[in-house]
């Protein structure tokens, strides 16, 4: 086993030696809009010894700590407490990517699998087109690689490890992970199961309930208390023809895009042996992947519809292509299951070349940018940070394109770049924002009339240039509200604020779960 290891080992190492040995690093889309504004910030106040509830920042103020995408209590968080971002996130992907295929080959071992196929079937999984194509998104990395963990102690029916395997992935971020995680969990159940099923769920509640509560709270708040609509959830379906063709290598892929929920490219090699196993495996594993492609497929079945109708989790929750980590992942025990004596002796070569064609299908995945840039401290950067008050700025749709070059973007100040900087921005970027606040935004920007941002206390937007004699021009695209309005007029559209209280509640609930871990154990 500890060979295995160190060879996983190595093989994240030799993956990711592009950023590991150099000072550059993944850098694109939501690490740069989302999770590195978000950990930057929750880092500046931990180490302050600040719990950060509010983000003032974004949105006329947001909730932080009840937004799962923070992942402020997920225990490799901790790393971007302790070092720079751009150490810490290439730990924490190294670290993961480790795990992902650690914990695929004990589960795949656990359930009989051979111990040949399974090293292949580990790096398929560990380094496919799924958890590469999610470099970008730490929550998804974060709650899925725990999904073998899951498996085991379920069948184990070990209710305290799978309670807690269970918590990390909800603190990990990624509630759809976590739902998906519970959806495969159900074909392993027998009687027995269900009950160590229903109270390792209660567990998990219990010691996450620092996160869960301040986040039922935000949703009964936010965009999503009324669930999406069908055109919303059911966005991004597969077509059976999208599956063919994504479980192919690509020439080309469009990184801007939705790629990444479409990515779940595990090697040709094991393909093949996907095929194999179709016509000599025991078939035990091909009702739960029906089941997965008919959920993928969405709108394309009156399947999901039914669903979205009559259970709760499928009205607030986007995307059904991304249940498909799931697919990747049965493909992959798949292969572990394979037992093809004649072929034992080729399985080194199989393994070198299933990690080569993976190695090269990841470098269209991730561009890489110098780590040296994110401290880049723009012109109009420079300007909003020398103003005194909170005065907030406000970016019109024109002001940007995400293809702009790098510096043309930060510059921007597009999504929550502002964050680090300490900039108020009107505006901003969560897939979970407070009420009806995005829709609010999008009526200021549509019409950036002076005296109406004014009101509530916009004295700054950011353009292409297009803007009436009202704004006074302060950098290339920066400009400055000429009208000044009394503070007694000035309106805080933001009509939430998280309770303590709920925090509070579910502090102690975490706390006494977790003294009753430690007793248990």
């Amino acid at each position: 086993m500890k060979k295995r290891i160190l060879l996983f080992l190595c093989c994240v190492i030799v993956f990711f030696n592009g950023i590991i040995f150099t000072d550059k690093m993944f850098f694109f889309r939501d690490i740069l809009n989302l999770f590195m504004p978000y950990r930057l910030f929750a880092a500046e106040n931990i180490q302050n010894g600040i719990i950060p509830i509010w983000n003032p920042y974004t949105f006329f103020g947001q909730p932080f700590l009840a937004n799962p995408e923070t992942s402020l209590f997920y225990p490799f968080t901790i790393l971007f407490y302790i070092f720079k971002f751009s150490v810490a996130y290439k730990l924490f992907i190294v670290l993961h990517f480790f795990l992902a295929a650690t914990l695929f080959y004990i589960a795949a071992r656990f359930l009989k699998a051979k111990n040949s196929y399974s090293l292949i079937a580990s790096v398929a999984w560990t380094f496919g087109g799924y958890l590469v194509a999610r470099i970008e998104f730490l929550s998804i990395l974060g709650a899925a690689i725990w999904l073998p963990l899951s498996i085991i102690f379920l069948i184990r029916n070990k209710k305290i490890l799978l309670g807690l395997v269970f918590a990390i992935q909800i603190f990990a971020g990624h509630p759809q992970v976590f739902f998906y995680t519970i959806v495969f969990s159900l074909f392993f159940l027998n009687k027995k199961r269900v009950l160590t099923l229903t109270s390792s769920l209660i567990f998990a509640i219990l010691l996450a309930a620092v996160q869960l509560l301040p986040f039922a709270e935000f949703v009964k708040n936010s965009n999503r208390a009324e669930g999406l609509t069908y055109e919303e959830a059911s966005s991004v379906s597969l077509t059976p023809s999208e599956i063919i063709r994504n479980l192919l290598p690509k020439k080309n892929i469009d990184i801007t895009g939705n790629y990444w929920l479409k990515s779940f490219y595990i090697g040709i090699i094991p393909l093949i042996f996907v095929f194999v196993y179709f016509f000599t495996g025991d078939k035990k594993l091909l009702l739960p992947l029906i089941i997965i492609v008919i959920l993928a497929l969405g709108r394309n079945t009156p399947v999901y519809l039914f669903l979205y109708n009559f259970f709760l989790p499928f009205s607030k929750i986007r995307y059904p292509a991304a249940i498909m980590f799931l697919f990747a992942f049965v493909l992959c025990l798949m292969v572990s299951k394979l037992n093809i004596g004649k072929l034992n002796k080729f399985i080194p070569l199989f393994f070198i070349l299933t990690i080569t064609d993976l190695y090269y299908n990841s470098l269209k995945l991730n561009p890489k940018i110098s780590s040296k840039l994110l401290n880049i401290k723009t012109e109009n950067i420079a300007k909003l940070q020398d103003i005194s008050d909170s005065k907030k700025y406000l970016v019109l749709p024109n002001a940007y394109s995400p293809k702009q070059n790098y510096f043309d973007f930060i510059n921007s100040l597009p999504t929550n770049i502002n964050i680090p900087h300490h900039i108020y921005n009107a505006s901003g970027y969560d897939p979970l924002t407070t009420g009806k606040i995005e829709n609010f935004i999008e009526k200021l920007t549509k019409n950036p009339n002076a005296y109406e941002l004014a009101k509530y206390d916009i004295k700054y937007i950011i353009s292409n240039g297009n803007v009436d004699s009202n704004w006074k021009k302060i950098t290339k695209n920066l400009f400055e509200n000429k009208i000044t309005l009394p503070k007694n007029v000035i309106i805080n559209p933001q009509n939430f604020q998280p309770q303590y209280i709920i925090f509070l509640t579910g502090l102690w609930l975490t706390i006494i779960s977790v003294v009753a871990l430690i007793l248990t154990l």
